[in-house]
């Protein structure tokens, strides 16, 4: 089974990071971590030899999505979220 195999679910929980309070950004970075070991996944399966011209288009198309996927998720609402957390920490 791949990681892009598994359901997204168990997924996202396993990614939830417990030092986050806010639901929103807790998911939000859940979502990243999860497309992230997508496209390493994706990644790794390039480097592996003799793959078919098939495999390839595959492999590359479903990397383009999630590259996609990636680039519309890291947007500026993503950011103030991170910025607010990062204002609410005290030292």
């Amino acid at each position: 089974m791949q990681v892009t195999d598994l359901p997204i679910n168990s997924l996202v929980n396993s990614f939830r990071p417990v030092a986050i309070a806010n639901p929103t950004l807790n998911t939000l970075i859940a979502e990243l971590g999860v497309e992230c070991q997508r496209a390493i996944a994706l990644i790794h399966q390039l480097q592996l030899p003799n793959l078919s011209d098939h495999q390839k288009v595959d492999i590359l198309a479903e990397l383009n999505t999630s590259i996609i996927h990636l680039q519309s998720h890291c947007d500026d609402d993503l950011q103030d979220l991170i910025a607010d957390e990062l204002e609410n920490i005290t030292d």
